[in-house]
């Protein structure tokens, strides 16, 4: 049997039309959507969060882990912290630079991937600026911590008793 034009078979796929749909949707969610989500700074600020939370557990479990006191210390003023021994000597990882040269300092103004990024208030009881965790690694306070890049505002909570860290945007 001949075939002839009029007679092939269906073969599966898209039409024109509906590939043309799909990439007219996809390019107005990118269009809309994508430009509200890379603010410039909403990123960075909300690194810094995450950086300041990953500091907080680091210093709650190596209190754990070496069965001593822990503390980071805030200035607000410096807009930096570090993270000290039982002595009030800052720690020192090897993780954070050459063997033996790795102080646990931290400085937002200092490090260019937070480039604007404050801490805005620290009250740890009382105004203090200190975040003690004990030998178990429990904070012997609670408090907050507000971290701000122009408008967007995140505070970072420490639970009193358990230690549990919470970020909310403000």
């Amino acid at each position: 049997m001949k075939r002839t034009i009029a007679s092939r078979d269906h073969v599966p796929g898209f039409t024109l039309i509906e590939v043309l749909i799909v990439v007219a949707v996809v390019g107005i969610a990118g269009a809309v959507i994508v430009p509200q989500m890379l603010t410039s700074g909403t990123l960075g600020v909300q690194a810094a969060a995450r950086h300041v939370i990953a500091d907080m557990l680091f210093a709650q479990n190596d209190a754990i882990a070496k069965q001593k006191t822990r503390k980071i210390i805030f200035d607000a003023a410096a807009d930096s912290y570090k993270l000290v021994d039982e002595n009030g000597g800052v720690l020192n990882v090897d993780w954070k630079g050459a063997a033996g040269t790795g102080n646990y300092v931290v400085s937002f103004a200092d490090d260019r991937r937070f480039e604007g990024v404050t801490i805005k208030n620290v009250d740890f009881g009382s105004g203090s600026q200190e975040l003690v965790f004990d030998d178990l690694g429990a904070p012997t306070t609670g408090g907050t911590v507000d971290i701000e890049f122009k408008q967007f505002r995140y505070r970072i909570t420490v639970a009193e008793f358990t230690g549990r860290v919470t970020v909310q945007k403000l």
